[in-house]
């Protein structure tokens, strides 16, 4: 017969590891790409699937709904022009076989605490910010691109 300690140990453990395993993500792209133009540089740091639940700051919720996932994009933003100028992430599409998604969360990226950013934000000629960008999807559609403007930025699959 098994102690009490032991069945408990494995319960905690059984336990754990689903839930890590229920709040895990697949990243589908962590190599960066970049794209200059209009005086804007917009570089894709990754792309990843999961978590499929955004709590923001302020009672923010977003939520994957049924046949539909999170897709989470870190990007970074520089002003390459020679005065300031906004940059509209509502512009920022993420795009797949028969698919273009407008942002459903715009994050500041901040450790530790999710915070909603502003959809569109000034920079200063060479500033640069890095923002989460959070879209729903279809599950059973994979994302291709990240169009912001005329920048293109391709999801390469991990290898």
């Amino acid at each position: 017969m098994r102690s009490m300690r032991s069945i408990t140990s494995i319960m905690l453990l059984g336990m754990s590891l689903g839930g890590i395993s229920a709040c895990g993500s697949t990243v589908l792209s962590s190599t960066p790409v970049s794209k200059s133009g209009d005086g804007w540089a917009v570089t894709l740091e990754q792309a990843k699937e999961g978590p499929d639940e955004y709590v923001g700051e302020g009672g923010v919720l977003v939520e994957a709904g049924d046949g539909q996932k999170l897709v989470w994009a870190l990007v970074t933003v520089r002003n390459d022009g020679p005065q300031e100028q906004t940059f509209e992430y509502e512009k920022c599409f993420l795009e797949g076989p028969g698919e273009a998604r407008r942002p459903s969360v715009i994050d500041k990226h901040m450790p530790e605490l999710n915070t909603a950013a502003d959809r569109a934000e000034s920079f200063n000629p060479g500033e640069a910010r890095t923002r989460m960008i959070v879209y729903t999807f279809p599950s059973d559609k994979r994302p291709t691109t990240l169009k912001c403007e005329s920048a293109a930025l391709p999801i390469k699959a991990v290898k």
